[in-house]
């Protein structure tokens, strides 16, 4: 008996529980914030998808819409792909 409530007295927490907080991003963007990115994405330096997603918080997919945009209107130059994601930069 007391072999046993030494035991249980060493128990203890070996792990931490995480919490994730779900952050909510908008699907669709109105042309207000269109208009508001597409004027301040070329006034940064590095340029990434995830800079964009989080400064902005739209979903990835519209960032990268954006940023294509951007690209092909000359605005912004691709300037390397990393492993995950890819780098632009103001022209």
């Amino acid at each position: 008996m007391a072999l046993r409530q030494s035991v249980n007295k060493r128990k203890g927490k070996w792990g931490r529980v995480k919490e994730f907080e779900s952050i909510e991003r908008a699907l669709i963007i109105d042309n207000v914030l269109k208009e508001k990115m597409i004027k301040e994405i070329p006034k940064q330096k590095v340029i990434t998808p995830t800079s964009v997603c989080q400064r902005y918080q739209v979903r990835m997919h519209i960032a990268k819409t954006i940023i294509k945009e951007l690209e092909t209107g000359g605005k912004i130059t691709f300037h390397k792909k990393t492993a995950y994601t890819k780098v632009y930069k103001a022209v």
